[in-house]
């Protein structure tokens, strides 16, 4: 059998996760159908372009970019998924019950079935689709002077990779004249965007996720990091200020929404994260608030030969993003208000605040339940970090059946997790962890300091902390289990 999809049923059925559809969700299928309503917008003549990954199978948004006078126009058309799947109907009850498309190297396990996510609501070139726009203006110093949300029709004149839209900023390729003026036009914007995203000190983690380039039999044949082009920062920028707008739209209209929030991190885990860069270096005042400590330890590990420890103890130390009807807003961008409004294809939080906008938008007056909303946030959030999981759990293990071929050989490694019972750390290169037991830690006997997070030598005193790079063997790998056994080899 194929190793990636025999790593993928058994994550499936570890997590009783479906990949199947009823028949009930079949028919709502065969009924599913767009319509023209007089709310609908006729932009089919306007230059629309998608921008994906090469390997990316449903193009959920489109955008389009002008000037106008000094003011920038960018409008982010996202496909009408609402339309489709209507909430009470099989179609829906499956797609809550998922939350979440999840992503393997090169397999999918959609949310909603292909013929909606590849076909009926997919943004392909040349095919009339119906979107919700989200219409922006900003000023020439890159603030939103004003935005309205519509629905639309549009018929997208390119599908373009990001490597391929960054050859037309660079001017490697060409295209039509009109997708030409709205690239420059987004691309001026962003340039803007990026420096008020600085300015606001919007947290930047180069939190580098493996690739995995897999032959038929689901075996590795590279693993890669992605690169992230300028054409990645544009996309990024017209995305993060939609659903900007969408908190905003939710908030005016609702007192309320289906909000993305991050909370600042908790005051020990800043004590702590102050402390081991303390000691690898950084002198800093001893008063500083949660972003300003976080922003000086990334800044202090940018040029710093361990950057991808240190950037990932920093990670470590944030807590995760989630789905709430509060606006408490987001702590690594930095945002008051923010949503989650531009792939509704993929995440249901985001096919629940089109249906808000778009309640509004068509005078419904039915008034939406916010303690019921709540209660679906947290299970969506719930489905998340399960399917971050599944996600990471079959890589790792397609990771463990390649290493198999390296047992008994030594590589650099860093620590990633210090317990009572061991330490854990990372491979270079194969972004997967192993454990060293700690009755297999050289020449002493060693206890754990939970208050510093240290493993040490009674009578050496040696030390093994997170973030410390050290030389490993891979003693015996069990793939199925995903499991590592490591050993220390002595300097």
């Amino acid at each position: 059998m194929n190793i990636q999809d025999e790593a993928i049923d058994q994550i499936l059925f570890e997590n009783n996760i479906s990949n199947e559809w009823s028949d009930s969700v079949e028919a709502d299928l065969i009924a599913s159908k767009t319509k023209k309503t007089k709310y609908r917008k006729d932009l089919t003549n306007l230059p629309f372009a998608t921008i994906d990954g090469a390997d990316a199978k449903d193009f959920d948004d489109a955008i389009y970019c002008e000037y106008r006078g000094k003011q920038t126009i960018l409008s982010v058309a996202i496909a009408d998924v609402a339309e489709l799947v209507k909430p009470g109907t099989a179609l829906d009850n499956e797609a809550i019950e998922r939350g979440t498309s999840i992503y393997f190297p090169s397999k999918v396990i959609p949310m909603l079935p292909e013929k909606i996510s590849n076909n009926l609501c997919s943004l392909v070139p040349n095919e009339v689709r119906n979107v919700l726009v989200c219409k922006i203006v900003f000023s020439s110093t890159g603030d939103i002077e004003g935005y309205e949300f519509f629905e639309a029709s549009i018929k997208s004149s390119l599908r373009a990779t990001y490597q391929s839209i960054d050859e037309v900023i660079n001017k490697k390729a060409v295209v039509k004249d009109e997708v030409q003026k709205s690239v420059n036009a987004l691309k001026n914007l962003t340039k803007i965007l990026l420096d008020k995203r600085a300015k606001r000190h919007a947290l930047e983690i180069d939190a580098a996720e493996p690739i995995l380039e897999l032959d038929e039999s689901g075996r590795i044949n590279s693993i890669k990091v992605s690169k992230r082009l300028f054409s990645h920062l544009m996309i990024e920028e017209s995305m993060l200020a939609a659903n900007i707008c969408a908190a905003r739209y939710m908030k005016k209209h609702y007192g309320f929404g289906v909000y993305r929030i991050h909370e600042e991190p908790e005051e020990l885990k800043i004590d702590a994260l102050k402390n081991f860069f303390a000691a690898k270096g950084l002198t800093s005042k001893p008063k500083k608030n949660p972003l300003e400590v976080i922003t000086q330890c990334l800044e202090f590990s940018k040029d710093h030969q361990l950057k991808k420890s240190l950037q990932t103890l920093v990670l470590q130390s944030l807590k995760r993003a989630e789905y709430s009807t509060e606006d408490i807003g987001h702590f690594g961008l930095q945002l008051e208000q923010y949503a989650h409004f531009t792939s509704p294809i993929r995440r249901y939080p985001d096919l629940m605040v089109h249906r808000l906008i778009k309640d509004k938008l068509q005078k419904n007056t039915n008034k939406p339940n916010q303690e019921q909303i709540e209660l679906d946030c947290c299970e969506l959030s719930d489905l998340e970090r399960q399917a971050e999981k599944a996600s990471r759990t079959v890589v790792q293990q397609i990771i463990c059946h390649h290493l198999k071929q390296f047992i008994g050989d030594d590589f650099n490694a860093m620590i990633t997790g210090v317990t009572d019972f061991g330490i854990f750390a990372e491979i270079d290169s194969f972004y997967v962890s192993g454990l060293i037991h700690v009755s297999d830690l050289p020449g002493d006997r060693y206890i754990f300091d939970k208050i510093s997070g240290v493993l040490k030598g009674k009578r050496t005193g040696r030390s093994f902390r997170q973030g410390q790079s050290i030389r490993v063997k891979i003693n015996n790998v069990l793939p199925y289990e995903r499991k590592i056994n490591l050993s220390i080899m002595n300097k």
